[in-house]
């Protein structure tokens, strides 16, 4: 078993395995996986930062995060809601 401390784990989890669920996240049309805004041109081309760069990231700042917990938070925090119904010519008065 991996400890936090060993290269290419965060928080037991394999840096590869998190990878994996990010990019699964982002190939699905259901979630909204927008490149963020980043200041840092020089680093960042176009000023902005990959989705699943930005999260690994934000996982390796905070290494108590349980990565599972976080990707299953993410999921519920980024699925697209249901487009709205249009509306019959009943429901318009």
């Amino acid at each position: 078993m991996a400890t936090p401390q060993q290269e290419g784990y965060i928080n037991n989890v394999s840096e590869d395995e998190i990878i994996a669920a990010l990019k699964m996240l982002k190939r699905n049309s259901l979630y909204r996986t927008e490149p963020a805004y980043r200041g840092n041109a020089e680093k960042w081309p176009n000023n902005q930062i990959s989705f699943v760069d930005f999260h690994i990231g934000y996982l390796k700042m905070h290494p108590t995060l349980d990565p599972n917990h976080y990707i299953a938070n993410l999921r519920l925090m980024l699925k697209k809601k249901p487009s709205q119904q249009t509306k019959t010519s009943r429901d318009v008065r």
